[in-house]
C-alpha cells in the first residue's frame, strides 16, 4: 500500500488538505504523477476510488523526513502538490484491514480538521475550532483558514460507494456544540447521498447510541481498547463494502 497527500502551510502550521491510500497490485509501485492520473476526471475518480474514510485529524510525515521533528524545520518544500507519505501510525491498521479487498483501488481519507497535530483534542485547541465553526458560514474571519482547515460540510461529496467513519469518540455536543453540528452535517450528508456507511462502536453504547453521539471508534485512540478497536476495524473490512462492528 502507498499513501499520498497534499500538504499546505499557513501561519507556521502544516495541514493535510487531500490524501489517498492506494492498494497496490502485486509487485506494483506508483508515482504521485500516476496517482493524479487516477483522479484526474470525475470518470477516473468513479472508476478508481472505492470509498472514503473519515478521521479526526492527520498525523503524517512525507517519505524521507523525520516523523519526530516538526516538518517546517526540515527544509521541506513540496507544498501544494501530491507527494508520498509514510504509511505509519493509524494508517497501518487500514493497510492490514483493507489490502486484499481493495487491490488496485484508491480510498480517500478525509479529516474533520486538516491540521497536522498529535494532541489536537486539547481543550484549548477545541475551543478555537468550536469558535471557528460558529462563524464558518458567516462573513466573519476564522482563526484557522477555513479553506485549508475545514471541510465544506454542507456541500461535501464523499468519494466511492462506502464511507467508513473513524473520527473517534470525543465529540461532545454539550461542551463543543458547533463541532458537533459540523460533524452531524457531514454524517447526515453522507446518509442522504445513499453511501454505504460503516463504523466501529463500543458495544455498551449500542449502534444507535453511537450515531446519536456521533462517536465512531478510531485506531488513533490510545486506550486499553486500542487492540480491540483495531481488531473490529479488520472485521468490518472483511466484507465489501464494510459493515459496522462493535468492540468490547
Amino acid at each position: 500500500m502507498q499513501y499520498f497527500g497534499i500538504l499546505e502551510t499557513k501561519y507556521e502550521e502544516v495541514f493535510l488538505t487531500s490524501s489517498f491510500l492506494y492498494f497496490n497490485k502485486e509487485d506494483e509501485v506508483i508515482t504521485a504523477k500516476e496517482l493524479k492520473q487516477k483522479i484526474k476526471t470525475n470518470k477516473d475518480r468513479k472508476k478508481n476510488i472505492a470509498g472514503t474514510i473519515f478521521l479526526y485529524n492527520p498525523v503524517v510525515t512525507p517519505v524521507g523526513y523525520d516523523s519526530n521533528k516538526f516538518l517546517l524545520e526540515q527544509d521541506f518544500e513540496k507544498f501544494d502538490e501530491y507527494i508520498e507519505l509514510k504509511s505509519e501510525n493509524y494508517i497501518t491498521t487500514f493497510k492490514q484491514a483493507m489490502a486484499h479487498q481493495y487491490e488496485g483501488k484508491l480510498v480517500e481519507i478525509k479529516n474533520l480538521f486538516n491540521l497536522i497535530e498529535e494532541n489536537i483534542d486539547a481543550s484549548q485547541l477545541l475551543m478555537k475550532f468550536n469558535a471557528d465553526l460558529e462563524t464558518y458560514n458567516s462573513s466573519q474571519n476564522t482563526e484557522f483558514d477555513r479553506d485549508i482547515m475545514y471541510l465544506d460540510a454542507q456541500n461535501i461529496v464523499p468519494s466511492g460507494k462506502f464511507v467508513f467513519f473513524a473520527w473517534g469518540e470525543k465529540i461532545n455536543a454539550k461542551e463543543f456544540p458547533f463541532i458537533n453540528d459540523y460533524a452531524k452535517l457531514i454524517y447526515d450528508r453522507t446518509i442522504q447521498m445513499g453511501k454505504k456507511v460503516a463504523f466501529v462502536y463500543k458495544k455498551e453504547k449500542t449502534y444507535d447510541g453511537s450515531i446519536e453521539l456521533l462517536q465512531f471508534a478510531s485506531p488513533t485512540q490510545y486506550s486499553k481498547y486500542k487492540h480491540a478497536i483495531s481488531h473490529s476495524i479488520k472485521k468490518s473490512f472483511e466484507t465489501n463494502p464494510p459493515i459496522s462492528v462493535s468492540y468490547e
